[in-house]
């Protein structure tokens, strides 16, 4: 089972839903998806749908699933890492109304450098990113300071330019 999860941001994820929709009914995904959609408006035909769970039936989905595949959201990426279960991260965008800031992909460069995620920075990488997931084994060990330096470090930058 894969499960997919966007979180509970309040403005939904329909692009990386669609494209995981569409990548389980033209058969690059054959598991089945468990999604949790959030506020998403798209509805997918081809996933086991859910808007929200509770933080248990979280848990137990990340624990249940060979793979996850997320947003780039930090609640996510710790609850995988901790169970040393694969992620496929596609990072919200800004300029696409998916997020307030561009953190996301600080977050996503600096643990796929630490070797702990995969990431697909565009829809049209996520094939090749479910196949490298088949045989990926995520770094053990905690989320490093420096991530969360390097996001703080990057949400100061946005604030400091919007006071200029």
């Amino acid at each position: 089972m894969i499960f997919l999860t966007v979180g509970t941001w309040r403005v939904g994820y329909d692009r990386l839903i669609k494209a995981v929709d569409e990548l389980a009914g033209n058969g690059v995904i054959t598991d089945e998806v468990i999604a949790q959609t959030g506020y998403s408006s798209y509805r997918p035909e081809h996933l086991t749908v859910m808007d929200f769970c509770s933080p248990e039936e979280f848990a137990s989905f990340i624990s249940r699933a060979k793979l996850v595949v997320s947003h780039a959201g930090m609640g996510t990426i710790i609850e995988t890492v901790k169970r040393a279960k694969p992620i496929v991260v596609l990072p919200r965008k800004t300029d696409l109304g998916e997020v307030d800031n561009d953190h996301q992909f600080t977050t996503a460069k600096q643990l796929e450098a630490e070797g702990k995620i995969l990431v697909a920075y565009e829809v049209f990488d996520l094939p090749a990113k479910l196949e490298q997931a088949k045989t990926f084994i995520p770094a053990q060990g905690q989320i490093s300071h420096g991530i969360i330096d390097a996001v703080q470090q990057f949400i100061d930058s946005i604030a400091a330019r919007k006071h200029v």
